[in-house]
């Protein structure tokens, strides 16, 4: 069983360098990753965040695909703008690794009223790595011994990046679209196998409040939200509920269900609990794959932690109006 699971992940490791270009790393609680869901996101709350994310995909194979985030954003309100840091670490088999770390900038426009427009800008520093010394060739699997193959040397690459944003939202509602590694627009990156293709996301969503006969200690909301990815050629949509009663919340999501697509193809079900203990929010997510992968690999776990803190000098002067997407 150790050596099947080893071959499996060898097998998954080739997939993906094979895939010359590959997709990025993804959270299932993506609205609990703002900044790598957009950078018009900086600064989209009245509180400042500092968030963790983890993410362990595949939890039964060894080594498998472990991606790490942290992040700080703040809304300045003299410049009328957010602003955030965010690092990620994904970490591939043990050998494939790749590191971005950005600073995201956002800039509030108020249309009116009731609707606001949020044009962002990240610029971040990205390294991928390739660790040939960590993997297991086939010789060494069936007899324990070292490999006779001659194993290349370690490799890295190193890239500026950078991402665009624009996020439009009322009280209720709101839809945004990011275009990422830019860069990829230019020929001389387009044709760079070591610079990550070109991903657009489109989100958006509607957040509802429940009233009651009789008014409530508590506010109930449900909301409702989709979130749309296309890069190197593969699509993907995830659509979802959440149902928010202070201090907890739950959720349901769908992945893969077909955009543009003739034939539906559900990969993944994602299940989310949450809760607030004073100013720290707790959120934990289980992928259930539907494939036949799913006894041998584990589906996904993913944790998300996020500390709010109110750092503005004057709380009565002036409220942003947050951008109303769900806590996960």
């Amino acid at each position: 069983m150790k050596n099947l699971k080893r071959y499996i992940i060898s097998f998954l490791f080739i997939l993906t360098i094979t895939q010359l270009k590959a997709q990025d790393s993804q959270f299932s609680q993506f609205y609990s990753s703002p900044l790598n869901l957009s950078p018009s996101l900086a600064g989209a709350t009245d509180y400042s965040r500092l968030i963790a994310n983890y993410r362990n995909q595949w939890a039964n194979l060894p080594d498998a695909y472990t991606t790490y985030s942290f992040s700080f954003d703040h809304f300045l309100t003299n410049y009328n703008s957010g602003l955030g840091v965010v690092v990620l670490r994904d970490q591939e088999g043990g050998v494939y690794n790749t590191t971005t770390a950005g600073i995201a900038y956002s800039y509030v426009i108020e249309v009116n009223h009731k609707i606001k427009v949020r044009p962002g800008l990240k610029a971040a520093y990205y390294n991928r790595s390739v660790q040939y010394s960590n993997l297991d060739f086939a010789d060494e699997l069936y007899l324990g011994e070292s490999t006779s193959i001659e194993i290349p040397k370690n490799e890295q690459v190193n890239h500026y990046d950078f991402a665009f944003s624009l996020l439009t939202y009322t009280d209720n509602y709101w839809i945004g679209a990011t275009g990422d590694h830019l860069l990829a627009l230019n020929k001389q990156f387009s044709d760079d196998d070591t610079y990550p293709s070109l991903k657009v996301a489109l989100y958006g969503g509607v957040k509802l409040k429940l009233y009651e006969k009789y008014r409530a200690k508590t506010d109930k909301f449900i909301s409702l939200s989709f979130l749309y990815k296309n890069q190197a050629g593969f699509n993907q949509l995830d659509v979802g509920v959440n149902y928010e009663k202070e201090p907890f919340r739950i959720g349901i999501w769908f992945r893969g269900i077909p955009a543009f697509e003739q034939s539906a193809d559900l990969n993944a079900v994602v299940l989310l609990v949450g809760t607030t203990v004073k100013d720290i929010l707790i959120n934990y997510s289980y992928d259930i794959s539907t494939s036949r992968l799913l006894a041998s690999t584990g589906g996904a776990h993913e944790i998300s932690i996020a500390y709010r803190l109110d750092l503005r000098k004057n709380k009565r002067k002036y409220k942003i109006g947050a951008v109303p997407c769900p806590y996960f």
